[in-house]
């Protein structure tokens, strides 16, 4: 039976990776990470500090767990720049490292982000071929990352990034627009408001849903090689900001204005269109996402 330690397994994607990972039959699962472990791997959780822990400690886990597959769901999306350098760079070398010293050839699923790619041309869907050009530091921090991972895999280590696009999900992160957008307007249905104000709504996104994401994770812990190191995860579909906004408005019963005179992320603004392109994602990992916007918004509302 093929064993997966999942990284990172109680975080907002590491619990839906665990839980399809968990719903394959011949899959056992070994969970790691800082605080609370996810329920039903309580017996079987690593309580791991992957940046200030003990380096032989984390070597020491490997050899006595021989995971065939590790996957890398750790990392952050805000904070400062030394807070993003120190959760998404070191922690990932550190796990590339400690896989290194400890002799085995599992192999390495690592989390990147479409923030790695940065502008691009309006109406042509990102290739994982792109030049990358990140215009915030968790860009820069993210793809620090992916290069230390697809510098492993030159190596020889059986290594490959899923660099994501914007995740959705529920419980979303208060950083995040959907978790934003979807705790302000259950407030304002709380208060009977007729009105919320955000951000500028017009940067269009490639939304894909958390369980998409988990699917393409187990497809790349059982697909028998590797053909590719860097492969885009996404829905392949373009929606605005709005579109999103607006759906979640319908789900949680808000039927007020919607306004945009709110400051909004600078990134939106420096990157207003990305849509990604996975026709390599169907074809190394015969996978594709099979949940629409919709379909996403019911999930995170709890309208499934």
């Amino acid at each position: 039976m093929p064993l997966v330690l999942v990284l990172g397994a109680n975080g907002f994607i590491g619990s839906h990776v665990a839980a399809a990972l968990g719903a394959q039959p011949d899959v056992e699962i070994v969970g790691a990470g800082l605080g609370t472990p996810l329920p039903g791997l309580e017996r079987r959780w690593l309580d791991l500090d992957l940046l200030a822990g003990d380096a032989a400690r984390l070597v020491a886990e490997l050899r006595a767990a021989r995971p065939d597959t590790i996957v890398n769901c750790t990392g952050a999306s805000a904070g400062s720049t030394a807070d993003l350098i120190r959760l998404n760079v070191l922690v990932t070398a550190r796990i590339v490292e400690a896989l290194d010293k400890s002799g085995l050839a599992t192999r390495l699923i690592h989390f990147g982000s479409a923030a790695e790619y940065g502008p691009g041309q309006v109406g042509k869907p990102v290739t994982e071929s792109a030049c990358a050009r990140p215009v915030s530091p968790y860009g820069i921090a993210k793809l620090a990352a992916t290069q230390i991972v697809l510098a492993a895999a030159d190596r020889g280590r059986e290594a490959v990034v899923l660099r994501v696009f914007n995740a959705l999900g529920p419980a979303m992160p208060e950083n995040s627009l959907p978790g934003t957008a979807q705790r302000r307007l259950s407030e304002a249905v709380a208060a009977s408001a007729s009105r919320i104000e955000l951000g500028p709504l017009g940067s269009v996104r490639d939304f894909v849903d958390v369980r998409d994401i988990a699917a393409a994770v187990v497809a790349a812990c059982r697909v028998p090689s590797l053909d590719a190191t860097l492969v885009n995860v996404a829905s392949g579909m373009g929606h605005t900001a709005r579109e999103l906004v607006e759906a979640l408005a319908r789900a949680v019963g808000f039927a007020g204005e919607i306004a945009e005179g709110a400051a909004g992320s600078p990134r939106s603004s420096d990157v207003p269109w990305q849509v990604a392109d996975i026709a390599l994602a169907r074809r190394i990992l015969g996978w594709q996402p099979v949940h629409d916007l919709r379909s996403s918004v019911e999930l995170m509302t709890g309208g499934r």
